[in-house]
């Protein structure tokens, strides 16, 4: 009764959701599966009510707890406005209260909540089975085991189904494979395999698995009994399973493989074939005397899987002679020959002591004997055809004689548009443009490592005549290579195109020695040599010669040439040299050089300061004596001549003091005339004599420089001034481009001394003729010297004024 009551609770508790009492009817949660699998993934989902006071007004947040827990954040979040959820990676135990809560500052309060259960345990994953075939046969079969819940153990059970039975083995606890005992099942026989897991909460049963035992095996290493070289170019294999297999006599697939050794090509042969143990396997259309290692491994049934290689077996072919063609290449120079071959395609050794003889039936002469790929020989000029043998320890092929034809003119048409270019590290791809109007029977492709030691001085390739590329492969990286192209005529050879090539470049593994070959006081010149090819990784680019005094300011210079010369440098200067050397790989430093250069020396000062000092000297002498033979001139541009008013008066200054120390005219023009504005006084008294600033400023009217053009003579008859006197200057007294004025008028209103009205306009001026005497005025007749004294006393005692500007003399 204790049973029955304690499985009724446990159903009980499986299928009925518990609501949490209690909580606040401010929300609801809710989950998609209140019941679910063990070890699934959990969600659940908490509604908040827009009228909930335990949120209304408030900053809050959700919390989640489990069985008392607190669920941590990163599995938590928002789904939408007042929605929230939680998601439980794996639900361990056969049940979980999920609680939803709200949370003001450290308050909070159950809003809702939910128990998940869980259910029946996961199904059992990957169920396979294996046939074992060792003394005591045996069928296995394993699983993935289920993740177990807490305080609920799983059982697992193994369920065999026959055509006509079903057996059913319980498994021990904590074990996820099973050993199927003989009786259950038959090697032929076809069965249906599944696990069950169980526990309190339920079970599960995983998928069917549908077999044949004996499709299952996974057999041991087979091994190869005896080989056979019964033909030519075939071999004969004998082979069993291990000693505990080989009772089984079935029909097997076999598989055999075959890779050549020592110089052979490295090529696996795979023959798959099926058959009984004891049939042996023939394998043909083998290389003649050529070692094969060989390995087999076997199989049940196609689905089944591979046993592994057995140990590999080494086997001969049978030897016969050469046979097949030999790609040829003669180059002749003159009387001597270089002849170069290889295996085509076709050719077949049958051996591996091979050697080759060149012969020539025109001189009938063996002309060579070699076990190389080439020979050098000398020709006659009744040489016209060679012939080329290949023969190995069985003999001469009487098929195999290759006829090589000798052209001595060499100086054909060669191709265009030759060029080379890096495929990957170990491969080239060449251009080339076949010759124009030309009957090219095919081309010659040779190329030759320029470093490092190869079996032969060059190798070869036969091209087509329709063919304008082709890849050269299996080239070393980063290593040079002379690559030529001939186009073959019928008549001839065509003149090779030659370039240098690298599959692939790299930086330079050396970089050469920085020396210095001139050193100076202001210039350096550096020289290096060139680094060994084989260190070169590369096309040299060019140079990078660094060069500097102030680590701020470094001078570079590019060149391709291996020396260079640096000039402007200051003496007795410490410098500093560095070399790099470039290629399209990159670029390595080379030696570093610290130099000084030179300092002045005694006998370079004095050429130096010789010639300064001479020149200095000729520039003073030539000054001096410019000085001295333009004195006035050069006097009179510096240091003008400008009278001093206090030793001097009107009257004494005469035409030939006011002209002394004035430059010449530039211009010859008629005298302009000029109204005096107003009348200066000047004091002859010595007790006040006069200041040359007040006479500068004083001695000349403002308006002297009016001309007395039309425009002026109308301005003074506008303001109805009489000019009653008139100063008269065979030249000015003014520095500067225009002639002196003639005339100068006062702006007195008083009566002239004749007896002409006063409203009345002056008569015009005339000219004064530079350098001769004025001519007579009609005006002014009371001015010239033909008046009589005293006519002229009379006058003066009428204007006492005008006596200071009498003038003798003008």
């Amino acid at each position: 009764m204790a049973s029955v009551s304690l499985e009724i609770k446990l159903w009980m508790y499986i299928y009925v959701v518990i609501k949490v009492t209690g909580a606040s009817s401010c929300g609801n949660v809710y989950t998609p599966a209140p019941v679910v699998l063990a070890g699934s993934p959990v969600s659940v989902s908490c509604s908040i009510e827009e009228d909930c006071p335990l949120t209304k007004g408030k900053v809050f947040y959700v919390q989640w707890r489990i069985d008392g827990q607190v669920v941590p954040r990163t599995y938590t979040y928002q789904e939408s406005n007042m929605t929230y959820s939680v998601l439980i990676p794996r639900l361990q135990d056969t049940s979980a209260s999920i609680l939803c809560l709200v949370c003001v500052q450290e308050d909070c309060q159950i809003v809702d909540g939910v128990e998940v259960k869980t259910g029946n345990p996961p199904v059992p994953q990957n169920l396979s089975c294996a046939l074992t075939l060792v003394k005591m046969p045996s069928l296995r079969c394993d699983w993935n085991p289920v993740q177990e819940i807490k305080n609920l153990p799983i059982n697992y059970t193994l369920h065999v189904f026959r055509a006509k039975s079903q057996k059913v083995y319980a498994v021990p606890p904590g074990q996820h494979f099973y050993v199927v005992p003989r009786d259950a099942y038959g090697y032929f026989s076809e069965l249906e395999i599944s696990v069950t897991a169980a526990n309190v909460l339920g079970n599960t049963t995983s998928d069917p698995l549908k077999l044949t035992p004996l499709n299952t095996v996974k057999f041991d290493p087979p091994s190869i009994t005896r080989i056979e070289a019964h033909k030519y170019g075939c071999l004969k294999y004998s082979w069993s399973l291990s000693e505990t297999q080989k009772w089984l006599q079935l029909t097997f697939i076999v598989q055999l493989r075959l890779k050549t050794v020592s110089n052979q090509p490295n090529k696996d042969l795979v023959y798959t074939s099926r058959q009984l143990q004891l049939n042996p396997i023939e394998v043909c259309s083998l290389l003649h005397w050529t070692d094969y290692r060989s390995t087999v491994r076997v199989k049940y049934y196609a689905t089944s899987e591979w046993s592994e290689w057995s140990d590999p077996k080494t086997a001969t072919t049978l030897n016969k002679a050469p046979a097949g063609r030999l790609d040829t290449w003669l180059k002749v120079n003159n009387q001597t020959a270089q002849l170069y071959w290889k295996p085509s395609q076709q050719f077949r050794a049958n051996g591996q002591n091979l050697s080759y003889s060149v012969d020539s039936k025109d001189t009938k002469k063996r002309l060579c004997v070699t076990t190389e790929t080439y020979c050098f020989f000398s020709l006659t000029k009744w040489d016209k055809k060679i012939f080329l043998r290949a023969r190995n320890e069985v003999g001469f092929s009487d098929h195999n004689e290759v006829p090589v034809a000798v052209h001595r003119n060499k100086g054909l048409e060669p191709v265009s548009n030759f060029s080379v270019h890096p495929q990957s590290n170990t491969s080239l791809h060449v251009i080339w443009k076949s010759p124009a109007f030309s009957n090219v029977t095919s081309y010659v492709l040779e190329w030759r490592s320029l470093c490092g030691t190869t079996a032969a001085p060059l190798s070869f390739t036969l091209i087509h005549k329709n063919k304008s590329n082709t890849t050269l492969t299996g080239l070393e990286p980063s290593k040079p290579y002379e690559i030529s192209i001939y186009p073959r005529y019928v008549k001839g050879i065509g003149r090779p195109v030659t370039v240098l090539a690298y599959s692939s470049e790299t930086a330079p593994s050396d970089a050469p020695e920085l020396n210095y070959e001139e050193i100076s006081r202001s210039h350096l010149k550096f020289h290096w040599g060139q680094i060994p090819l084989e260190k070169r990784n590369g096309i040299i680019q060019g140079y990078r010669f660094y060069f500097w005094h102030n680590k701020n300011e470094i001078k570079e210079i590019m060149t391709t040439e291996t020396s260079v010369e640096v000039k402007d440098l200051q003496p007795h200067t410490k410098y500093h040299a560095l070399l790099s050397i470039c290629t399209k790989g990159g670029c390595v430093n080379g030696s570093f050089s610290t130099l000084t250069t030179e300092r002045l020396d005694g006998i370079e000062m004095v050429i130096f300061v010789i010639p300064a000092c001479i020149g200095a000297s000729l520039l003073v002498i030539i000054i001096v004596f410019t000085c001295f033979g333009k004195q006035e001139r050069v006097k009179m541009c510096l240091w003008p001549i400008i009278p001093d008013p206090a030793n001097s008066s009107i009257k004494r200054w005469t035409t030939t003091d006011s002209l002394q120390g004035l430059p010449a005219f530039k211009e010859d023009k008629d005298p302009v005339l000029v109204y005096l504005s107003h009348l200066s006084l000047l004091d002859m008294t010595e007790k006040e004599p006069f200041k040359s600033g007040y006479v500068k400023e004083n001695q000349w009217p403002d308006d002297l420089n009016i001309h007395a053009d039309t425009q002026s003579c109308d301005l003074e008859l506008e303001r109805e001034s009489v000019p009653y006197a008139t100063v008269l200057f065979s030249t000015p007294y003014q520095i500067n481009s225009s002639n002196p004025p003639a005339y100068v008028r006062s702006e007195s209103t008083q009566p002239l001394l004749a007896g002409d009205e006063p409203g009345s306009p002056p008569p015009p001026y005339e000219n004064v003729p530079r350098g001769g005497a004025v001519s007579a005025l009609n005006r002014f007749s009371a001015f010239s010297q033909s008046t009589q004294s005293e006519e002229s006393d009379e006058l003066w005692e009428e204007f006492p004024m005008l006596r200071s500007l009498e003038v003798n003399h003008i």
